[in-house]
């Protein structure tokens, strides 16, 4: 959506722009910088000609101060002033429960009142417009938590009639920025709200598992057990890093940053640069191996897969790099692409019954089956060889070629094998 071409003073008291398109401002245009209805159309009709299907990041939650329609009905959004305070979420007002529906994210994003039937009514037709304009494939909804829920099952009831009988199911996910209230979570998962959610829980224990190397993997085995299930028949979208975070790679590294860090300071002075040995690398490889073995949508946060350095908001948003890589960036961007590839060709890494073979403090192995289709997956997040046990006599490592003998074969430091039989 069109945003705004002047700046506003984040909580940090740093001038930002609206480059990210999160202040909508014309609701119905797109913003000038990025080109017109009619790329964004064409950009969607040739990734469907390549079979790539599209979502867009829908923001709810609020528009601009200065948007026409907050100008023409300031009825259909919460004051700022609550209860003898300004209504600022997480400043005056909690992010959560009631006030965290009504609090503006800023002096200068009304929060819409989605309690008003007309409100309601206005924002999810600007949805479908979207939808229908471009032919896009589903939407990303940005803070539903913050939003009432009769919004996602207007919408959904809406998709439902006009858009899923003509072009296939329309995929809706949710970000809901909880760590561990999987409870939570999934309430908003469901055949009349959304899809899935992004799965904020298992990322957390994939790093603290992998990257960081806290406690034993038996934790991760046993939340793993709870966690394939949980959300069925919903489709979750699984990450390691994401817009929100400081870069992923610094939890991967040998003195590591706390799973859930956002920079502080050295968001603006003192940034982080690209690690120097292999071995931070290595690690954000072993956390991929897991993500692309496991059930749900990976969402991999541009830059990640080369292991781009960064701390929290901005310095998380650095332009991409797609020339000069280092050798160990290299390195991790053919991991990758090798394990998105055995992804797509291998149906029992993304649909099929996880069964934990062996698993130890450091190492970790489980089978992946799906009807004929059967392999194993292991790991070995330490700094030292390990040997793991419960393989096959003879096997392919899928990532590598090389055969495997088994049952007991050595892992080397910081390495995975995803073996065939």
């Amino acid at each position: 959506m069109d945003n705004p071409s002047v700046p506003g003073v984040g909580t940090d008291g740093h001038q930002y722009s609206g480059y990210h398109g999160y202040w909508p401002t014309n609701i119905d245009q797109v913003e000038e910088h990025f080109g017109t209805m009619a790329l964004l159309q064409q950009v969607v009709q040739t990734a469907h000609s390549k079979g790539i299907k599209v979502l867009l990041d829908y923001a709810m939650k609020h528009v601009h101060i200065s948007s026409p329609i907050y100008a023409q009905h300031p009825e259909w959004f919460w004051p700022l002033a609550y209860n003898q305070t300004t209504c600022i979420c997480g400043g005056g007002c909690s992010w959560d429960g009631d006030e965290g529906r009504r609090c503006w994210f800023t002096n200068y994003l009304p929060a819409w009142d989605f309690q008003l039937p007309a409100a309601r009514a206005a924002s999810v037709g600007n949805a479908l417009w979207w939808i229908k304009q471009t032919n896009i494939d589903g939407f990303r909804l940005d803070a539903v938590k913050q939003i009432e829920t009769s919004w996602i099952s207007d919408l959904r009831t809406a998709v439902n009639q006009q858009v899923d009988q003509t072009k296939g199911h329309f995929y809706m996910v949710g970000e809901t920025f909880d760590t561990g209230n999987r409870a939570f979570i999934n309430s908003f998962v469901s055949p009349t709200l959304l899809d899935g959610q992004f799965d904020f829980p298992l990322r957390g224990a994939i790093v603290e598992g992998l990257l960081r190397r806290s406690g034993s993997l038996h934790d991760l085995d046993n939340f793993l057990g709870t966690n394939d299930s949980f959300y069925d028949p919903g489709i979750m979208s699984t990450f390691l890093g994401n817009h929100d975070l400081a870069r992923v790679i610094e939890t991967a590294l040998d003195q590591p940053w706390a799973a859930w860090d956002n920079g502080g300071t050295s968001n603006w002075v003192g940034q982080p640069t690209l690690p120097m040995e292999r071995a931070p690398f290595e690690r954000l490889a072993l956390g991929y191996t897991l993500l692309m073995t496991t059930k749900g949508i990976p969402l991999i946060y541009y830059g990640d897969e080369i292991g781009m350095p960064g701390s929290g908001d901005p310095d998380n948003r650095r332009m991409m790099i797609f020339d000069g890589l280092s050798q160990d960036q290299s390195w991790l961007k053919d991991r990758v692409s090798k394990l998105t590839k055995l992804r797509h060709d291998h149906p029992a890494l993304w649909k099929g019954t996880r069964t934990t073979v062996s698993v130890t403090d450091d190492t970790y192995v489980y089978e992946k089956s799906y009807g004929a289709d059967v392999l194993y997956v292991a790991l070995n997040r330490a700094d030292v060889p390990n040997t793991v046990t419960g393989l096959p006599s003879m096997s392919t490592d899928l990532i590598s070629g090389s055969q495997v003998v088994g049952p007991a074969p050595m892992l080397p430091a910081r390495s995975a094998m995803i073996l065939q039989p």
